[in-house]
């Protein structure tokens, strides 16, 4: 299952595009939040509503995804303690994604792996914007960071 994510557009449209151009043999597309637009101008994406997002009733605070490795949830804002990654254990999540810090992250607490793409306008930690490509099985999740050039 190829699972395309991304993060913190903040309204830039034309990045949102393109990104679904070149992956278009994604399963599914994804952005975790910071979209300052309404649902019907991002599609393929699904959304989670970011702090910047209040305008835009449509968007959910989390959603979750069954994947071949197991339950994926995406919610705009990082985990901030032990106890929220227990949280997801105990829900069977497998693989949490994240946007808000606008900084790429790729790591394993406790089992989970937990993803931020970056932010595909706005990069905290890039001179270029960045978007994340999950290959998932069900024994592997593949994290590769890609780079868009505005």
């Amino acid at each position: 299952m190829k699972i395309v994510i991304i993060s913190d557009t903040h309204g830039d449209l034309s990045a949102l595009r393109r990104v679904a151009l070149i992956e278009k043999d994604a399963d599914l597309w994804l952005h975790a939040g910071d979209v300052e637009a309404p649902s019907g101008d991002i599609w393929p994406f699904q959304a989670v509503k970011g702090n910047c997002d209040g305008a835009f009733s449509e968007y959910p605070f989390r959603r979750i995804f069954e994947t071949p490795f197991g339950k994926l949830q995406i919610e705009h804002y990082p985990l901030y303690s032990s106890a929220m990654v227990q949280a997801l254990k105990i829900d069977g999540v497998r693989i949490f994604v994240h946007g808000h810090t606008h900084v790429r992250e790729d790591e394993t607490k406790d089992g989970i792996r937990i993803y931020c793409p970056g932010s595909l306008c706005l990069p905290e930690d890039n001179d270029v914007g960045t978007y994340l490509v999950l290959n998932v099985t069900d024994t592997i999740v593949d994290g590769v960071f890609k780079e868009i050039v505005q």
